[in-house]
């Protein structure tokens, strides 16, 4: 039986890496729920260095209506949307509770525990429909959730992580310093 070994997420602003030319850098934008409210910013993006793959968005909760001012929390990319017109993150679907009970980030305790933890505050659309139990963290099943599915996420045309949308003669893969999502 093979064994799993977790891979760590990184954070985008402290890598190498970098987000492909003609999309967004998300980074610093407002996030507001499905009306409008204003919930927070997008401090920072957490990808899979293996997969190139953004994971969650960190976003800072400081100055909204919920006081959960001081917390930043990981929210999983595909449950996110960007709005179609303005530079902002719109989340949809959470409730006051869901954010309270969420973790804080901190970028030191991210691990399997952790990631499993975030899916089960979360849970489905209204939380209608059980969740599969996670007996054993397999961490490429778990990013197959609809949680991480980026085409939920991005509407403006390619997304981050994508192989396809490099640059071969920009010399992305040769350099790590300058490989791009």
């Amino acid at each position: 039986m093979e064994q799993n070994t977790y891979r760590y997420l990184q954070e985008l602003s402290h890598s190498d890496f970098q987000i492909v030319e003609g999309e967004p850098d998300i980074t610093g934008w407002e996030v507001k729920n499905e009306i409008g409210t204003y919930i927070g910013k997008v401090e920072e993006l957490l990808f899979d260095p293996q997969t190139r793959a953004v994971r969650y968005l960190v976003v800072d909760l400081n100055d909204n209506l919920m006081n959960l001012d001081g917390k930043k929390v990981m929210i999983p990319l595909g449950i996110a949307h960007l709005h179609t017109s303005d530079d902002e993150v719109v989340l949809p679907g959470l409730h006051i509770d869901q954010f309270t009970a969420l973790p804080g980030y901190d970028k030191d305790t991210i691990g399997p525990e952790m990631e499993v933890q975030i899916r089960n505050i979360i849970g489905s659309p209204a939380a209608l429909r059980m969740e599969d139990t996670i007996t054993e963290f397999d961490q490429d099943a778990f990013y197959k959730h609809h949680h991480f599915d980026k085409g939920r996420f991005y509407k403006r045309g390619g997304m981050l992580g994508n192989p396809e949308s490099r640059n071969p003669e920009a010399g992305d893969a040769a350099d790590p310093t300058n490989t791009r999502f």
